[in-house]
Protein backbone atom coordinates (compact mmCIF):
# COMPACT_ATOMS: atom_id res chain seq x y z
CA UNK A 1 0.00 0.00 0.00
CA UNK A 2 1.39 3.20 -0.84
CA UNK A 3 0.66 6.94 -0.70
CA UNK A 4 -1.50 8.75 -3.06
CA UNK A 5 -2.55 12.53 -3.66
CA UNK A 6 -6.14 13.72 -4.98
CA UNK A 7 -6.46 15.88 -8.06
CA UNK A 8 -9.40 16.37 -9.05
CA UNK A 9 -10.20 16.72 -13.18
CA UNK A 10 -12.24 18.93 -14.57
CA UNK A 11 -14.20 16.42 -16.47
CA UNK A 12 -15.30 14.66 -13.32
CA UNK A 13 -16.39 17.61 -11.88
CA UNK A 14 -18.27 19.00 -14.82
CA UNK A 15 -19.86 15.48 -15.23
CA UNK A 16 -20.72 15.45 -10.96
CA UNK A 17 -22.05 18.95 -11.45
CA UNK A 18 -24.73 17.59 -14.11
CA UNK A 19 -26.17 14.73 -11.90
CA UNK A 20 -29.41 15.57 -10.91
CA UNK A 21 -31.03 12.58 -9.00
CA UNK A 22 -33.01 12.30 -5.76
CA UNK A 23 -30.63 10.06 -4.20
CA UNK A 24 -27.06 10.28 -4.00
CA UNK A 25 -27.16 6.90 -3.56
CA UNK A 26 -27.79 6.67 -6.87
CA UNK A 27 -25.57 8.74 -8.46
CA UNK A 28 -22.70 6.47 -9.51
CA UNK A 29 -25.15 5.05 -11.92
CA UNK A 30 -26.25 8.67 -13.41
CA UNK A 31 -26.05 8.71 -17.27
CA UNK A 32 -23.09 11.60 -16.56
CA UNK A 33 -20.87 9.65 -14.48
CA UNK A 34 -21.47 5.84 -16.75
CA UNK A 35 -20.06 7.76 -18.89
CA UNK A 36 -16.70 9.12 -18.14
CA UNK A 37 -16.07 6.30 -15.64
CA UNK A 38 -14.11 4.48 -17.91
CA UNK A 39 -11.65 7.77 -18.37
CA UNK A 40 -12.11 7.77 -14.69
CA UNK A 41 -10.48 4.79 -14.13
CA UNK A 42 -8.15 5.80 -16.63
CA UNK A 43 -6.96 9.02 -14.87
CA UNK A 44 -6.34 7.53 -11.25
CA UNK A 45 -4.64 4.63 -12.08
CA UNK A 46 -2.18 6.11 -14.15
CA UNK A 47 -2.47 9.98 -13.17
CA UNK A 48 -2.07 9.29 -9.28
CA UNK A 49 -0.99 5.64 -8.73
CA UNK A 50 1.25 4.60 -11.72
CA UNK A 51 -0.25 2.15 -13.02
CA UNK A 52 -0.33 -0.11 -9.67
CA UNK A 53 -3.10 -1.32 -7.41
CA UNK A 54 -3.18 1.49 -4.88
CA UNK A 55 -3.39 -1.59 -2.10
CA UNK A 56 -1.16 -4.41 -2.89
CA UNK A 57 0.80 -2.60 -5.83
CA UNK A 58 0.28 -5.06 -8.59
CA UNK A 59 1.01 -3.92 -11.60
CA UNK A 60 -2.66 -3.76 -13.87
CA UNK A 61 -4.55 -1.55 -16.67
CA UNK A 62 -7.40 0.56 -16.56
CA UNK A 63 -9.68 -2.16 -18.37
CA UNK A 64 -12.51 -3.07 -16.19
CA UNK A 65 -11.71 -6.95 -16.24
CA UNK A 66 -8.65 -6.08 -14.61
CA UNK A 67 -9.19 -2.81 -12.03
CA UNK A 68 -12.04 -0.83 -10.77
CA UNK A 69 -12.82 2.34 -9.65
CA UNK A 70 -12.55 1.43 -5.37
CA UNK A 71 -14.79 3.83 -3.29
CA UNK A 72 -12.70 3.07 -0.02
CA UNK A 73 -15.51 4.36 2.27
CA UNK A 74 -17.96 2.19 0.52
CA UNK A 75 -21.44 3.63 -0.52
CA UNK A 76 -22.90 0.67 -0.96
CA UNK A 77 -25.39 -0.46 2.07
CA UNK A 78 -26.16 2.88 3.36
CA UNK A 79 -22.94 3.19 4.65
CA UNK A 80 -21.86 6.41 3.34
CA UNK A 81 -23.75 7.22 0.26
CA UNK A 82 -23.04 11.19 0.62
CA UNK A 83 -19.05 9.54 -0.21
CA UNK A 84 -20.74 8.47 -3.64
CA UNK A 85 -19.06 11.50 -5.82
CA UNK A 86 -16.19 12.52 -3.72
CA UNK A 87 -13.31 12.18 -5.43
CA UNK A 88 -11.35 11.80 -2.50
CA UNK A 89 -12.67 8.56 -1.47
CA UNK A 90 -12.12 7.13 -5.09
CA UNK A 91 -9.05 5.04 -5.83
CA UNK A 92 -8.14 2.11 -8.18
CA UNK A 93 -7.89 -1.38 -7.13
CA UNK A 94 -6.62 -4.49 -8.92
CA UNK A 95 -10.00 -7.17 -9.11
CA UNK A 96 -8.03 -9.99 -7.74
CA UNK A 97 -10.25 -12.52 -5.76
CA UNK A 98 -10.16 -12.40 -2.21
CA UNK A 99 -7.99 -9.58 -2.24
CA UNK A 100 -7.63 -5.85 -1.69
CA UNK A 101 -10.74 -3.68 -2.64
CA UNK A 102 -13.01 -7.04 -3.60
CA UNK A 103 -12.05 -8.76 0.26
CA UNK A 104 -12.16 -5.53 2.32
CA UNK A 105 -16.19 -5.12 0.59
CA UNK A 106 -17.24 -8.43 1.72
CA UNK A 107 -16.20 -7.70 5.31
CA UNK A 108 -16.51 -4.54 5.99
CA UNK A 109 -20.09 -4.55 7.41
CA UNK A 110 -20.21 -0.95 9.95
CA UNK A 111 -19.10 2.50 9.54
CA UNK A 112 -16.74 2.68 12.41
CA UNK A 113 -14.77 -0.20 11.25
CA UNK A 114 -13.40 2.18 8.84
CA UNK A 115 -11.53 4.09 11.00
CA UNK A 116 -9.65 0.55 11.78
CA UNK A 117 -7.81 1.05 8.31
CA UNK A 118 -4.97 2.83 6.68
CA UNK A 119 -5.95 5.55 4.79
CA UNK A 120 -3.65 5.67 1.86
CA UNK A 121 -5.16 9.51 0.72
CA UNK A 122 -4.91 10.62 4.27
CA UNK A 123 -2.17 8.40 5.92
CA UNK A 124 1.32 7.92 4.83
CA UNK A 125 1.03 3.55 5.06
CA UNK A 126 5.27 3.99 5.51
CA UNK A 127 4.44 4.65 9.18
CA UNK A 128 2.66 1.63 9.78
CA UNK A 129 4.24 -1.36 7.78
CA UNK A 130 7.47 -2.94 7.27
CA UNK A 131 8.44 -5.98 5.42
CA UNK A 132 10.28 -9.45 5.44
CA UNK A 133 12.89 -10.57 3.25
CA UNK A 134 10.44 -13.32 3.06
CA UNK A 135 8.02 -10.90 1.54
CA UNK A 136 5.45 -10.91 4.44
CA UNK A 137 4.19 -7.48 5.16
CA UNK A 138 4.45 -6.77 8.93
CA UNK A 139 2.81 -3.91 11.45
CA UNK A 140 5.33 -1.53 12.89
CA UNK A 141 5.61 -1.82 16.72
CA UNK A 142 2.76 -4.58 16.05
CA UNK A 143 0.11 -1.65 15.81
CA UNK A 144 -3.61 -2.63 16.03
CA UNK A 145 -4.53 -0.71 12.93
CA UNK A 146 -1.36 -2.06 10.35
CA UNK A 147 -2.67 -5.22 11.82
CA UNK A 148 -6.18 -4.96 11.17
CA UNK A 149 -5.42 -3.06 7.47
CA UNK A 150 -3.11 -5.98 6.39
CA UNK A 151 -5.90 -8.69 7.00
CA UNK A 152 -8.85 -6.44 5.49
CA UNK A 153 -6.75 -6.38 1.95
CA UNK A 154 -5.45 -9.67 2.30
CA UNK A 155 -1.54 -8.62 1.80
CA UNK A 156 0.12 -11.19 2.77
CA UNK A 157 0.43 -11.73 6.35
CA UNK A 158 2.04 -15.43 6.15
CA UNK A 159 4.77 -16.71 4.12
CA UNK A 160 2.76 -19.06 2.09
CA UNK A 161 0.21 -16.51 0.58
CA UNK A 162 0.15 -15.86 -2.83
CA UNK A 163 1.09 -12.11 -2.29
CA UNK A 164 3.99 -12.65 -0.24
CA UNK A 165 5.42 -15.42 -2.25
CA UNK A 166 5.38 -13.16 -4.90
CA UNK A 167 7.35 -10.43 -2.86
CA UNK A 168 9.95 -13.32 -1.77
CA UNK A 169 10.59 -14.45 -5.42
CA UNK A 170 11.37 -10.92 -6.02
CA UNK A 171 13.44 -10.70 -3.04
CA UNK A 172 15.43 -13.49 -4.36
CA UNK A 173 16.13 -11.52 -7.43
CA UNK A 174 17.11 -8.53 -5.99
CA UNK A 175 20.11 -10.02 -4.44
CA UNK A 176 21.70 -10.34 -7.41
CA UNK A 177 20.83 -6.23 -8.50
CA UNK A 178 22.89 -5.11 -5.49
CA UNK A 179 24.48 -2.34 -7.61
CA UNK A 180 21.64 -0.72 -9.32
CA UNK A 181 19.71 2.41 -8.26
CA UNK A 182 16.36 2.10 -6.73
CA UNK A 183 14.96 4.14 -9.52
CA UNK A 184 16.67 1.36 -12.05
CA UNK A 185 15.28 -1.45 -9.94
CA UNK A 186 11.75 -0.30 -9.93
CA UNK A 187 11.86 0.22 -14.30
CA UNK A 188 13.01 -3.65 -14.25
CA UNK A 189 9.88 -4.64 -12.44
CA UNK A 190 7.62 -2.25 -13.79
CA UNK A 191 7.47 -0.08 -11.06
CA UNK A 192 5.31 -3.08 -9.00
CA UNK A 193 5.79 -3.12 -5.43
CA UNK A 194 7.37 -0.34 -4.96
CA UNK A 195 7.22 0.01 -1.35
CA UNK A 196 8.54 -3.49 -0.45
CA UNK A 197 11.56 -2.76 -2.77
CA UNK A 198 12.29 0.31 -1.21
CA UNK A 199 12.76 -1.16 2.59
CA UNK A 200 13.92 -4.45 0.91
CA UNK A 201 16.71 -3.60 -1.30
CA UNK A 202 18.94 -1.47 1.33
CA UNK A 203 18.59 -4.63 3.44
CA UNK A 204 19.77 -6.79 0.44
CA UNK A 205 22.68 -3.67 -0.21
CA UNK A 206 23.45 -3.82 3.62
CA UNK A 207 23.57 -7.78 3.76
CA UNK A 208 25.49 -8.31 0.81
CA UNK A 209 28.79 -5.30 1.89
CA UNK A 210 28.48 -8.02 5.12
CA UNK A 211 29.18 -11.36 3.91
Amino acid sequence: MFKITKNEPDFFSKAKSKVALASVSDAWRDPEIEAIRPHLREHILHHEQNGLCVYCEKKIDSHRDNSNIDHFKLKAGHLFPEKTLDYTNLVVSCNTEGRCSTHKDSKIKFKNEYEKIVNPIHENPDEYFDYLLTGEIVPISDNEKANFTIDIFKLGRNENEGLSQTRKQLSETLKHLSNLSLEDIYESFGNEYQSFIRIIYPKLQQQGATQ
